[in-house]
């Protein structure tokens, strides 16, 4: 398993950008990001995506807000050349979800 500091700067900085425009365009909702598929257990090719769980942790975004973070993760990814592929997850103890904070990487 790899830490953040394991990621590649690359890596590092969209996913910074990442929690920096969610905490921008949502400024009152508390939210968990995690890390997971094979950039997080580090045997990602070069055209890998990055699998990040967006976990919102209130009722307080729309179906319209998600398609605003969906829209900004678009952006990092054209920007940076790295495909962001988001599971946006309102709350809820499912065993995915447990799955993936389990094995993937908190952000």
């Amino acid at each position: 398993m790899k830490t953040f500091l394991d990621l590649s700067a690359q890596e590092q900085n969209v996913l910074i950008e990442l929690r920096l425009g969610i905490q921008k365009e949502f400024p009152n909702c508390s939210f968990r990001l995690t890390l997971f598929g094979s950039r997080a257990r580090g045997d990602a090719e070069a055209d890998s995506d990055v699998d990040v769980l967006v976990e919102i942790l209130s009722d307080c975004i729309s179906f319209e807000e998600k398609r605003q973070v969906r829209r900004l993760a678009g952006d990092l990814s054209l920007s940076s050349g790295l495909v962001l592929s988001l599971l946006i997850a309102e709350g809820g103890e499912f065993s995915i979800f447990r799955n993936i904070r389990e094995k993937g990487l908190a952000l």
